[in-house]
């Protein structure tokens, strides 16, 4: 892996975290200050059994909810729906509402735990139910606490449309409006957690595609490399061996091209491995046209593409590598040609042989190449006439924009 993207990675890793404690933190706030409101706007009554029991209860609830927004943090909230600190704080928010509404009403002030109850709960309920848990939950502290509330105001207030349905005072409303804002308040947070979570799925998922596609091009350049140079180390070397006996001079050279052939392959291999391989048409040109001479194939080449790009160059010259190597390998040619130019708007490289065998399929070097030639919008054909194999791969002229002297 390389250093900037290790870094990347962990500045990801690390961003992640932050949200995942922001969340946790900004979820402990909005519960704590729900118990907080309840438990000061509440209590204004001379003490009671009746309000210590709706402190003690609205306590508890607070707990509960701190302790259930770790729940939250996972990537599958839904799994918590049926956690038994969930139940257990819906039903602790529910007997402070129902305590509060016992006649006469101590208020709106004692909703807060159920509307935090309501909203932890839309956050793991499925589907549309998130948005219709917090609606639920307001319709029922509003219907109920307006059933059983009734006007306490004095003077005017008193016989205003506010105290006709059930608000005393303008505090009220404030009270309401907080009820609304923070019943919505844990499924926004938690939603955006969610999103950041499934952003972080797809960043490993892009990952692991990036490392199986580096696997992938790996094999095929090391298929490209080491399948040419060691066919023609086989073809050299029972060449070498025959010429022997009868031609040691001419065996000496052929083994001392083997050598040469031996440490290309090792350096080209070594270039994949570092990713700076380079490679040039012309290069790959006289490399095929010699090996195939030495081969006993009469090679004639044709290079008329002077201004082609490296990224086009490099393609073809794979292309050619591999042609060469099919020709060695799958015929028992005597003749060869290989020919680059520019038609009608496109590279054109054809590369044929003559003693051609059956046509193959399924062959990973010519699906390789048809798949390098994909960003350049390339193709690749092959026909047979008679004996002679014909392989063509065409490349649009204006599928690369940065042209260089090939030669």
């Amino acid at each position: 892996m390389m250093p900037a993207d290790k870094s990347r990675m962990q500045a990801g890793v690390s961003d992640f975290r932050t949200m995942r404690a922001s969340t946790a933190v900004g979820l402990w706030v909005v519960v704590v200050i729900a118990g907080f409101l309840s438990l000061v706007l509440g209590t204004n009554e001379p003490s009671e059994p009746r309000t210590i029991a709706l402190i003690a209860v609205s306590v508890v609830s607070t707990v509960l909810g701190l302790l259930v927004v770790p729940l939250l943090l996972r990537a599958s909230v839904t799994a918590a729906a049926r956690h038994p600190l969930l139940i257990a704080l819906i039903a602790c928010a529910g007997v402070t509402w129902v305590l509060a509404l016992v006649p006469p009403f101590a208020g709106w002030a004692w909703a807060f735990p159920l509307v935090i109850a309501g909203g932890i709960l839309s956050c793991v309920v499925p589907g549309w139910w998130r948005a219709a848990v917090p609606i639920i939950t307001l319709a029922l502290i509003f219907i109920t606490g307006a059933l059983v509330s009734h006007p306490t105001g004095s003077g005017s207030l008193a016989s205003s449309p506010l105290a006709t349905a059930g608000l005393a005072s303008p505090a009220d409303l404030i009270v309401i409006g907080t009820l609304v804002l923070l019943v919505f308040t844990p499924l926004s947070t938690v939603w955006a957690l969610q999103v950041v979570l499934r952003l972080d799925e797809a960043r490993q998922t892009a990952s692991d595609l990036a490392v199986a596609t580096e696997r992938l091009r790996f094999a095929t350049d090391l298929h490209d490399i080491q399948g040419h140079h060691l066919q023609v180390i086989a073809l050299k070397s029972e060449l070498a061996e025959r010429l022997l006996v009868n031609q040691p001079e001419r065996s000496a050279r052929e083994i001392a091209d083997i050598r040469e052939i031996a440490k290309a392959a090792l350096e080209d291999t070594r270039a994949v491995v570092n990713d700076y391989r380079t490679v040039t048409v012309a290069v790959e040109v006289r490399n095929a046209a010699a090996v195939l001479r030495s081969a006993g194939i009469d090679c004639e080449a044709r290079i008329s593409a002077p201004e082609l790009s490296t990224s086009v160059g490099a393609v073809f010259a794979i292309a050619i590598r591999e042609a060469a190597t099919n020709v060695l390998r799958h015929s028992r040619a005597t003749e060869a040609g290989i020919a680059l130019s520019v038609v009608g708007g496109e590279y054109r490289l054809t590369v044929s042989n003559n003693g051609a065998g059956a046509l193959r399929s399924g062959g990973t070097g010519l699906r390789g190449l048809r798949e390098r030639l994909t960003p350049f919008l390339g193709t690749v054909q092959t026909a047979r006439v008679d004996d002679v194999f014909t392989l063509t791969v065409r490349i649009p002229v204006t599928a690369d924009s940065a042209p260089v002297d090939a030669r």
